[in-house]
């Protein structure tokens, strides 16, 4: 059983498709269980008809037409509108405008390239620190995965099962709580730090 794993590992450093090698290993662990592999072939079924998975290509749309409609920077001139006054406003502005663009593309790298080019300046051009700067788009890129609609919880509970409506209404005090927890870190509401 190593030895195969150890193959696995090896074919996907030399450059095999990962979905081969990942497809492979599946087989490999079913086979270990002593499971037919036939039980993937149905699950992976019964996850690819239900009609919640609708909702993946509707993501994907959002975060295109947003990227291409100019959305990114209208939804930045929201949030400075709305939050540019507080101290450290372009900071605060940075973690919800991500927050909100992740929540509805459903993917933290597509924020982090969209929005990410365009406040990552901004915040230089405010003095904050280059770690600083990138710590901040990284991790606001990802809290928007706890509010609704996000994809990922969205994707939870289709295959554990578990009701979305709850996994939405439980995803959303923590990240107001992590927001807040983020802009409460001294740096962001001083925005005189030199590099």
């Amino acid at each position: 059983m190593i030895f195969i794993v150890c193959i696995l590992i090896l074919l996907a450093v030399i450059g095999t498709p990962l979905f081969a090698v990942l497809g492979a290993g599946g087989l490999v662990a079913s086979y270990s269980a002593e499971l037919d592999p036939q039980i993937l072939i149905i699950e992976l079924y019964r996850l690819a008809s239900q009609p919640n998975l609708m909702a993946i290509p509707l993501f994907t749309f959002a975060g295109i037409t947003l990227s291409s409609g100019d959305g990114t920077r209208r939804l930045i001139k929201l949030f400075n509108a709305l939050l540019g006054w507080m101290p450290g406003g372009l900071a605060i502005v940075t973690i919800v405008s991500c927050s909100a663009f992740t929540a509805f593309t459903g993917a933290s790298g597509v924020t982090i390239i969209a929005l990410g080019a365009l406040l990552y300046p901004m915040l230089e051009h405010a003095n904050y620190r280059q770690r600083f700067c990138l710590g901040l788009l990284t991790t606001s890129g990802s809290l928007g995965l706890l509010f609704p609609p996000s994809m990922a919880i969205l994707l939870y509970g289709i295959v554990s099962g578990v009701s979305i409506d709850e996994l939405f209404l439980s995803g959303f005090v923590p990240g107001i709580l992590l927001l807040f927890m983020l802009y409460s870190e001294p740096h962001c509401q001083d925005n005189t730090i030199k590099k």
